[in-house]
């Protein structure tokens, strides 16, 4: 590299790491920093190119748009980071994947920035790593293990990196006030927020001045909290901060309606209350539905009182199933990471067996050849019995989720699964569809031909069905000739294409293979969301009368439902053409 070229490589670092300051500063001024190094970014070197994405993403996270976030860091990736710069990216992806709640997927880049930290001498990236498993915590609710790992990073810092140190001061801050330690929760964000503000992390600072009011509302202080809030707010207006300035514009809106002040309470509520369905709105949409119920209330506005009710009850039902989720992902990483270190333990512990047996051989000087012989197939055998310990658990996983028969997802799995995808679908304000299908007249074939006939059926069109469906689709069966097929993301008229797709490449299933020539048609009914929907019940139920109606009609065709307030013989059934 040429003297130039090496001199204008220092330049660009110093200006990424101007940026890197200016997201703790100035969001309007590190965004125009970002754009310009954008601009120029033929110039970067490969590293470079990655600490750009990575602070791209930050201004999205700051923004709330975690598509783009991720985006950013992803190709961010594509340059080959190393060392700090990809501990960042890991961590960045950790939080946004817990925003779009792919909590697994957070839990394993979690696992796998560990593991790849672990013989890391700088101590700098194992705190940033415990933080940010300090806030996978918070997302949890495991409050202690949130408080031990954040003692854990500040007795690792103490006090040689001050961002760091801010940053653990702030979450064991956090810590003790969800573990309800008001006194030593308000002296830790003071702290907090007087050492940020020494060193320069205005960011922080705020975020101890708003975990300050977080005390004195949780305490029942409001008008204390009021104007810490108040400060809070007008400060984090200056970084876009979404997120953080939603949630103070929820608690305010409680605080004054306690106040009596319900003009304030109502402005606040309805500015987080025309917010979009995203994962993370919900927590504040629920608290000021309620307050806007409460508003309604007492102004005599009953009807209006129960509509803003019954939203925040669906929120908040929404949020326990969402940490229901959470809660499995997190079990599933946890019992996936015990089952490695057990076996790792159980591989070391034979090595360390057949190392003492060997000593033993060697010092006795008796028998080495059969001694050795014997440990070898000693620890083959044991090795062999982890392998087939750890095959059985996974295929016990499986078969508990599986149809012992055609290998699709059993009723119990499949239902639970496309509950978990309606629920992010309405969240975010998404399609859904529901296709329900039943072999006709399976029976006769059943009688005709016998049953193992009747099994090959049921797996052939399983097959077909199977080979025409995406990564997304959730295919089920729902008992006997009666499968499903939840469809996230996916409207009516695409369902409905699929529908008359499946219908007509079941019909040309050639039958000759099962030992008798007879003809194999399937019947459709579909459903998709609906706003009033609260729970996948209602699609089903719909989809079932769907079903119904293509029976009726002649069976082999599609029918879609789209009118929920007419009984099954309405004639806004619309009838897909069958072919026929």
């Amino acid at each position: 590299m040429s003297c130039t070229a090496i001199a204008a490589s220092i330049d660009y670092d110093k200006g990424l790491d101007a940026i890197e300051k200016s997201l703790q500063t100035d969001i309007n001024q590190a965004i125009e920093q970002i754009d310009a190094a954008l601009s120029s970014e033929s110039l970067l070197t490969a590293q470079q190119h990655s600490r750009l994405y990575g602070l791209l993403s930050a201004k999205y996270i700051y923004l709330g748009d975690f598509v783009e976030a991720d985006k950013a860091l992803d190709k961010a990736l594509t340059f080959n980071p190393t060392g700090e710069v990809l501990t960042n990216i890991y961590l960045f992806k950790i939080t946004v994947n817990i925003a779009q709640r792919n909590y697994q997927r957070a839990f394993s880049l979690l696992e796998e920035n560990f593991s790849r930290i672990e013989n890391y001498q700088d101590n700098s990236i194992k705190i940033k790593s415990y933080n940010r498993l300090s806030n996978v915590y918070l997302q949890l609710g495991a409050y202690d293990e949130m408080l031990r790992i954040s003692q854990l990073a500040l007795s690792l810092n103490q006090g040689a990196d001050p961002r760091n140190q801010c940053f653990s001061m702030l979450l064991l801050s956090v810590a003790h006030l969800k573990l309800q330690h008001f006194d030593q929760a308000e002296t830790l964000f003071k702290d907090t927020r007087v050492y940020c503000k020494d060193h320069g992390l205005p960011l922080i600072e705020i975020m101890s001045i708003k975990g300050q009011g977080n005390v004195l509302f949780d305490k029942g202080q409001y008008a204390a909290a009021e104007s810490l809030y108040l400060v809070a707010l007008e400060r984090y207006q200056k970084f876009k901060f979404k997120v953080e300035i939603n949630e103070i514009q929820s608690y305010l809106s409680v605080i004054y309606f306690h106040s009596g002040d319900y003009q304030q309470a109502k402005m606040f509520a309805q500015l987080v209350n025309a917010l979009p369905n995203k994962p993370s709105n919900m927590q504040v949409k629920k608290r000021v539905n309620e307050v806007l119920s409460l508003i309604a209330g007492k102004r005599g506005h009953f009807d209006k009182a129960y509509q803003y009710q019954v939203v925040a009850s669906a929120l908040a039902k929404q949020l326990l199933d969402e940490q229901k989720v959470k809660e499995n992902a997190y079990q599933m990483a946890r019992f996936d990471s015990v089952e490695k270190n057990r076996e790792n333990t159980s591989l070391i512990q034979d090595h360390e067996l057949l190392i003492k047996q060997k000593d033993l051989v060697m010092k006795e000087k008796s028998s080495s050849i059969m001694i050795s012989t014997l440990l070898v197939g000693l620890s083959v055998g044991l090795l062999l019995l982890l392998v087939s310990a750890w095959l059985q658990r996974n295929q016990f996983m499986k078969q508990a989720q599986r149809d012992g028969l055609t290998g699709i997802f059993n009723r119990r799995t499949g239902q639970e699964m496309a509950e978990n995808e309606f629920i992010q679908a309405q969240t975010l304000g998404e399609s859904f569809s529901v296709m329900l299908m039943d072999l006709d007249l399976f029976k006769n074939i059943n009688d005709q031909y016998g049953h193992a006939t009747g099994d090959w059926v049921l797996k052939k069109v399983t097959h077909v069905i199977g080979d025409m469906l995406n990564s997304t689709h959730i295919f089920t069966r729902m008992g006997g000739e009666e499968f499903a097929i939840f469809m996230p993301k996916q409207t009516e008229n695409i369902a409905a294409d699929l529908a008359e797709q499946i219908r007509s490449e079941v019909a040309n299933i050639n039958t000759r293979f099962s030992g008798h020539d007879f003809t194999v048609t399937i019947s459709c009914g579909i459903s998709s969301v609906d706003k009033n929907d609260l729970s996948l019940d209602p699609l089903i139920h719909r989809a079932d009368l769907a079903l119904y109606k293509a029976k009726h009609n002649g069976r082999n065709c599609a029918v879609c439902y789209n009118d929920t307030m007419k009984p099954p013989s309405s004639d806004k059934l619309t009838i897909i053409e069958s072919g026929l």
